[in-house]
């Protein structure tokens, strides 16, 4: 029988060849000329500089803009949770040159908020990444285990807080529907950006975090965090050490934070089609691969649009499970 880490690598691998295959169509060198003749590629960020959404964008521009043959420019607009992004994208013309960083954190802010839709309010062109998610502790914490955070937990009620990156965020919601699974309460501490929130983590203000292994890869090795689990149903490549959460004893639902690009709903077909592949051409780059490979951040190119829709719809559902409830103040 297939298990589902086997099911999902070969879905994978069938999409990446697809991708490939098509990327390396002549039709791809007509539709590019598609987008307008001239004027930069913007990549907006609904973000700080120095997180994954930021680290992968930079790294996607460089290729990109060989591809177009045109400046490819990023651009950080964090705050108002993402509505500050979300505004800026609808602010520019419809002629497929500005795009906006989409990532799972958006979609739980459309569930606390209700402010934008990513399903109707814009185009999502395509998943470009993959990055798992890890529960981390301080260096110095006193958990050397899920189960030693999870018993001190449930004894001291009240007693443990974690970080994420914001009310209504992935972070947020996963450790709450970690928390009602393993049987605790935390509270949450909101930051405004990941380097913020790994500082007050490493410097044991907060007591762990479930975030993105691209900080795992940063401040393990240095011993200034220690990973606890990985919340997957596979263990990560680069820390084969460290347990899933299933394995530590806890049923919780596997995650992996997805990034990828959207764009103005109302932007023609055919241009929107035009710069999804140029987007997944570049990210589908060896440099690009490699590079983002050092941060735990790896290529997962959707087969179209519509997958890629119904992969926010997807979290759409669980979060706002895990939401009900909650009292949850977006201001």
């Amino acid at each position: 029988m297939l298990t589902t880490s086997l099911i999902r690598s070969l879905r994978r691998l069938a999409v990446a060849t697809a991708v490939a295959a098509s990327l390396a169509s002549p039709a791809w060198a007509s539709d590019a000329g598609l987008l307008p003749a001239a004027g930069p590629v913007r990549i907006i960020v609904p973000l700080t500089a120095g997180g994954v959404a930021d680290t992968s964008s930079r790294n996607l521009a460089g290729e990109l803009g060989k591809i177009l043959n045109r400046p490819v420019i990023v651009e950080n607009k964090p705050g108002g949770l993402f509505t500050i992004g979300m505004r800026a994208l609808h602010a520019a013309p419809p002629d497929g040159l500005t795009l906006l960083y989409l990532y799972n954190s958006l979609a739980s802010v459309q569930v606390v908020q209700k402010q934008f839709d990513l399903t109707r309010d814009l185009l999502p062109l395509t998943q470009t990444t993959v990055t798992p998610m890890v529960l981390l502790v301080p260096g110095n914490s006193p958990f050397r285990s899920l189960k030693d955070l999870v018993a001190f937990a449930r004894q001291h009620p009240g007693k443990l807080n974690y970080s994420s990156l914001g009310v209504g965020s992935t972070e947020h919601l996963k450790a709450v529907q970690f928390g009602r699974i393993a049987g605790f309460d935390a509270a949450n501490v909101p930051y405004k950006s990941g380097p913020d929130m790994m500082t007050d983590l490493i410097a044991g203000r907060v007591d762990f975090t479930m975030t993105a292994a691209t900080f795992a890869s940063m401040y393990v090795p240095k011993g200034q965090v220690r990973a606890l689990a990985v919340v997957d149903d596979k263990r990560m490549p680069d820390m084969p050490d460290v347990p899933t959460v299933a394995e530590a004893g806890y049923r919780v639902p596997p995650l992996v934070l997805w990034g990828g690009y959207g764009i103005r709903a109302d932007t023609p077909p055919a241009v929107a089609q035009a710069m999804r592949q140029a987007v997944a051409k570049a990210a589908m780059a060896p440099q690009v691969r490699e590079s983002l490979a050092t941060f735990s951040i790896h290529p997962a190119i959707s087969s179209s649009s519509r997958d890629f829709k119904q992969l926010i719809e997807a979290d759409l559902v669980w979060m706002g499970e895990a939401a009900k409830g909650l009292k949850l103040d977006a201001n």
